[in-house]
C-alpha cells in the first residue's frame, strides 16, 4: 500500500500529553492518529468495538480476581 505523510502543528503541551497517554495505553502515536482518522471517516467503528470489548473483558477479569 502506498502511503503519504501529513505534517501537523500542535503545541508542545498537547504533544507531551499525547505521548504520555499513548505510552500509558501501550500504543504508538501513529496508531492513535490513524485510529482517530479512521473513526472520523467512519472506517474505524469495528476496531473501536473490538477494542472496547477487550477492555471490558480485562476489567471483568480484574474485578473477578479482586472479589475472589
Amino acid at each position: 500500500m502506498k502511503e503519504t505523510r501529513i505534517n501537523v502543528r500542535i503545541s508542545p503541551e498537547k504533544k507531551d500529553a499525547l505521548v504520555r497517554k499513548a505510552e500509558l495505553e501501550g500504543k504508538g502515536i501513529t496508531d492513535v492518529i490513524l485510529n482517530l482518522i479512521d473513526d472520523y471517516l467512519g472506517d474505524g467503528s469495528n476496531v473501536r468495538v473490538v477494542d472496547l470489548a477487550k477492555r471490558i473483558e480485562a476489567l471483568e477479569k480484574k474485578v473477578g480476581e479482586s472479589v475472589a
